[in-house]
């Protein structure tokens, strides 16, 4: 089956975040000393690697190939695998802009007494959470304030000035940056190079 180029090149770990230096640093720095936080914000223009980056921070916490986790996952686990291809069910990935009531945050509540099925977190990943609810936000801000000790949550956004304070408060946030234009060239060439294609700057 044909695989478009950006799902191809999505970064697998740290050192394939382009232009996100200092995110991976971070977040590596953080697994090395153990000092791992129960909710992150991660913030930023669109196609700036945000999504990517939970998807590694998640590889990263429940990899197999090793007793605790990890800043280099192997890729290669049953857990590292079924992450990547969006197939884990302990890593649940879901789109606050269609998923925004108090009712959605409510059934995220109730499955959260349930431990993880095969790995040593239960990572919910929301993708443009500033689109939940008054309401949806109220109901979180308990579980996200003291979650089960198996429970972390990845929260992404472009608009993090539309979260409420108290949401904000409670996550570690790590703010992308838009990816420099020659980090996009560089990419670029090398994805032209490996395809045979010959192209001219400018």
């Amino acid at each position: 089956m044909y695989e478009v180029t950006a799902t191809r090149r999505r970064p697998q770990v740290f050192e394939e975040l382009a232009g996100q230096e200092f995110v991976a640093e971070t977040l590596s720095n953080s697994l090395k000393t153990k000092q791992i936080a129960h909710a992150y914000l991660f913030t930023g223009p669109r196609g700036c690697g945000k999504t990517s980056t939970a998807r590694i921070l998640a590889k990263a916490l429940n990899c197999q190939a090793f007793n605790e986790p990890t800043d280099k996952p192997c890729g290669q686990c049953p857990s590292c695998k079924a992450i990547a291809n969006s197939s884990s069910l302990d890593v649940i990935e879901i789109d606050g802009a269609s998923n925004n009531s108090v009712g959605n945050v409510r059934q995220i509540i109730d499955e959260l007494m349930y431990p993880p099925n095969s790995s040593r977190y239960k990572i919910y990943i929301i993708d443009e959470v500033h689109m939940l609810t008054g309401s949806a936000f109220n109901a979180l801000l308990k579980t996200i304030e003291e979650p089960p000790e198996y429970v972390m949550f990845i929260l992404a956004t472009t608009e993090p000035h539309k979260l409420p304070a108290t949401i904000l408060s409670r996550c570690m946030r790590l703010d992308f940056k838009r990816v420099p234009e020659e980090t996009l060239a560089t990419g670029m060439a090398d994805i032209c190079h490996q395809k045979g294609i010959n192209v001219t700057e400018g």
